[in-house]
């Protein structure tokens, strides 16, 4: 998005101090904004900063110049991302949870058929499909990851591949079982492994 600059006219209520809530939710917001690969880390590192240090809400607004758009009627009555609750409206619909925290765990049952099926039968740009997308993207690379494990051990001699396909396999179950937890909760989580090779065969978005 393109940057919002400071009004020349600033309201009066952006001289009022920073609340230790309306810090918190800056905090959130920009954490959640890198969890979605809308900044990166040195650039969250530069922008939490400046929400740390900001004394009022016009210095809170700086951190977020650049990554979003405030309109200036919007800016007027403080309606800005650090004043918004921390619960995204998302995160509070009760549709499309079931499935999404579905398409994590039928994996135990259906394979990458179970998140296919979710992602296949969910509207375009649903909580449900993006999730089925995240479960089917990771699925897909532990399945590769283990692949490579066991090719790799049967090339190499002695039990050099070993460990590594116990790892392997335990990390997969871990990461299954939380995405489906925060799947259930309703929550925009990344899954480590999908963040650092960034696989995406289905769309996440």
């Amino acid at each position: 998005m393109s940057a919002t600059q400071p009004n020349s006219y600033p309201h009066p209520t952006l001289q009022m101090s920073v609340t230790p809530e309306q810090r918190d939710r800056a905090v959130s917001w920009l954490q959640q904004a890198y969890a979605e690969d809308r900044i990166g880390e040195s650039e969250l590192d530069w922008r939490l900063g400046q929400v740390l240090e900001a004394s009022n809400r016009r210095e809170l607004n700086q951190a977020f110049y650049g990554i979003v758009e405030v309109p200036v009627a919007a800016r007027a009555m403080n309606l800005h991302p650090a004043y918004q609750p921390l619960v995204r409206p998302e995160t509070r619909e009760q549709a499309g949870r079931g499935a999404a925290g579905f398409a994590h765990f039928s994996f135990f049952l259906l394979w990458l058929a179970g998140p296919l099926i979710v992602f296949a039968l969910s509207a375009p740009g649903s909580y449900a499909r993006r999730e089925a997308a995240k479960a089917f993207n990771f699925q897909l690379l532990s399945f590769l990851g283990l692949v490579a494990a066991g090719v790799g051990s049967a090339i190499v001699p002695g039990d050099t591949f070993g460990p590594l396909l116990g790892l392997v396999a335990v990390a997969w179950f871990v990461l299954t079982i939380v995405g489906g937890a925060k799947a259930l909760q309703g929550e925009d989580w990344r899954n480590p492994v999908t963040r650092a090779l960034k696989l995406q065969v289905l769309n996440e978005k």
